[in-house]
């Protein structure tokens, strides 16, 4: 069992965590086409790759283990909790990648620039690390609270409070916890400090989801 985890992983792997994310794809392409405007299909862009992205990513991420019909048997079996945190994580943090790579292929096809967030670098950049943030939240929230659906209401209600307050959020130590500065203020003076903390942060949020994880009585 060991062994072969990954392929168990793969074959136990929800078919709506895959449609879901590829409708919201569709949606943003169908919508990107409809408008003609050059404006406008950058802000879709940015908000698919950098906002929508990372929502999902959370979303998929706070159901990721605890949604496994048989997840009795899985923490019956000698199995690390690290390797099943990072098998079910790492396949929801590559559909994204996926489909923000994707996304920005098409935008830039049908001539979407982004100069306005800065180099390639920057570019993947404001995706990536949200999409990390994100994951790594849902994730933790769930295995703290035993429940998929605490950990998905964790994501969607940081989610919602920095969208609305996201001006607030870059003044004072605000700026460092603001998931959405690399897309939506490219510009700030403090955004290498902030992607920074941010990373810094998931990694801890992981850390402990994977202490968590050794007390698998609370999950079954």
């Amino acid at each position: 069992m060991k062994r072969f985890s990954l392929k168990y992983t793969l074959l136990t792997y929800r078919l709506d965590q895959l449609w879901f994310p590829l409708a919201f794809w569709a949606f943003f392409v169908i919508l990107t086409l409809l408008l003609s405007n050059e404006e406008q299909n950058f802000d879709i862009a940015r908000g698919y790759i950098g906002v929508a992205v990372p929502l999902i990513g959370g979303i998929m991420a706070a159901y990721a283990i605890l949604d496994d019909p048989a997840i009795e048997l899985r923490f019956a079996t000698p199995i690390r909790a690290a390797q099943i945190l990072f098998e079910r994580i790492s396949l929801i943090f590559f559909i994204q990648a996926v489909s923000a790579l994707a996304f920005i292929v098409f935008a830039l096809l049908i001539g979407v620039d982004f100069y306005p967030l800065g180099d390639s670098l920057n570019l993947h950049l404001s995706w990536l690390v949200p999409t990390v943030v994100m994951i790594a939240l849902g994730t933790f929230g769930a295995i703290l609270g035993a429940q998929t659906m605490i950990g998905s209401f964790l994501v969607g209600l940081v989610w919602i409070i920095e969208i609305i307050i996201r001006d607030a959020m870059t003044f004072n130590n605000w700026k460092y916890a603001y998931i959405f500065m690399g897309i939506l203020n490219p510009e700030h003076p403090d955004l290498v400090s902030n992607q920074i903390a941010l990373f810094v942060t998931s990694a801890a949020f992981l850390f402990f989801t994977w202490l968590l994880l050794h007390r698998q009585e609370r999950y079954i």
